[in-house]
C-alpha cells in the first residue's frame, strides 16, 4: 500500500511515515509498511514552500483524471500561514476521498514537541528541564509555540545526549527520533492534547482513510 505526501520540506518527508505507522497500528488496528511495496512516496516539489505544495497538488489532481495512480490515499501537509493556500486545495480536493488534507498550524516540529514524552527521552531529559528552557514552561503547549524550530534547538544545545544542534531543521536528528520514538511508540493522545486544532483533525482523517483502505484490501491486521 502506497501514501503519497506532499508537503514543504524534507523534515515533515521524515516525521510523517513514522508518524502514520503510528495512526494505522494504534487507531485502525493496520500493519503498514507490511513489506517494501508499502511505501510513502514523496511528490518532489518544482517550487518550494507552500506554493509548490499548491502546484504540486493541482498537478496531481489533473492526473488522476486521466492516470492510474495506485495509492490508497494523498496526505497534503501544510502551517497556519498558509490559509489562502489551503482554501485553494480544499476546492481542489473536495468530493476527492483519497486526498487528507493536515494542518500542522506552526511546522511538523510543534506535534515533535507535542509528544512530552518521547521529545524528553530522545533529548535526555527524563525528568527535569533546565528552568530557563522554553519547554520548561509549565504552561507551555505545542501549538501555540511561535517558533517550535527554537524550541527544539534550544533543548538540542542543553541535552545531555544530543550531539548537534537542531538549528533551522536537522534531518539527521529528525531521522533519528523518527525511526527510535515514533515510529512504534508515538504518543498520539499526548499530541492531540498539545496540538487539538491540527493534529486531532489529521488523526481523525488519517484514521478513516486508513480503516477504508483496510476494508477495501482485505489488509492484515497486526
Amino acid at each position: 500500500m502506497k501514501i503519497g505526501i506532499i508537503a514543504e520540506g524534507p523534515i515533515d518527508h521524515i516525521l510523517l511515515p513514522a508518524l502514520l505507522s503510528r495512526i494505522a497500528e494504534e487507531r485502525a488496528d493496520f500493519t503498514w509498511p507490511l513489506d517494501t511495496s508499502d511505501v510513502a512516496s514523496v511528490f518532489q516539489l518544482r517550487k518550494r514552500g507552500h506554493g509548490g505544495v499548491l502546484k504540486a497538488v493541482k498537478r496531481l489532481v489533473r492526473a488522476l483524471d486521466t492516470q492510474y495512480f495506485d495509492h490508497a490515499c494523498f496526505v497534503i501537509l501544510l502551517d497556519r500561514k498558509t490559509r489562502p493556500v489551503q482554501e485553494r486545495i480544499k476546492r481542489l480536493i473536495t468530493g476527492r476521498q483519497r486526498f487528507v488534507l493536515g494542518t500542522a498550524i506552526e511546522e511538523i516540529e510543534a506535534w515533535w514537541l507535542g509528544d512530552r514524552t518521547n521529545t524528553l527521552a530522545w533529548s535526555g531529559f527524563s525528568s527535569t528541564l533546565p528552568l530557563d528552557c522554553r519547554y520548561a514552561d509549565t504552561a507551555y503547549q505545542a501549538e501555540r509555540d511561535d517558533d517550535p524550530k527554537k524550541t527544539l534547538d534550544e533543548l538540542t544545545r542543553r541535552s545531555p545526549r544530543c550531539d548537534r544542534y537542531y538549528g533551522e531543521g536537522n534531518v539527521d536528528l529528525a531521522s533519528r527520533f523518527a525511526e527510535d520514538h515514533w515510529r512504534r511508540n508515538a504518543r498520539l493522545d499526548e499530541i492531540t492534547a498539545q496540538c487539538p486544532r491540527g493534529f486531532g483533525p489529521f488523526v481523525r482523517d488519517m484514521t478513516n482513510s486508513f480503516r477504508c483502505a483496510k476494508a477495501a484490501s482485505g489488509y492484515l491486521l497486526r
